[in-house]
């Protein structure tokens, strides 16, 4: 039996990593989480992302309008 393996591209994992970072933004901005726990996580899931995935994320943070 064949079974197919889907892997996900560097867009989903950048989308992934963008709606990560704005989860906990929001817990930031409420005060359910501390600020260097946020730091701390967003460094290691940043370090797991391939090198292109990671570059658009930081796109997408650095185009976010408040």
């Amino acid at each position: 039996m064949d079974s197919m393996v889907m892997q996900k591209d560097d867009l989903e994992f950048a989308k992934e990593f963008f709606d990560l970072y704005m989860s906990l933004r929001a817990a930031l901005r409420d005060g359910k989480i501390e600020t260097t726990d946020v730091e701390a996580y967003l460094a290691y899931k940043e370090r797991l992302l391939p090198k292109k995935a990671r570059e658009l994320a930081q796109e997408m943070i650095m185009n976010i309008k408040e």
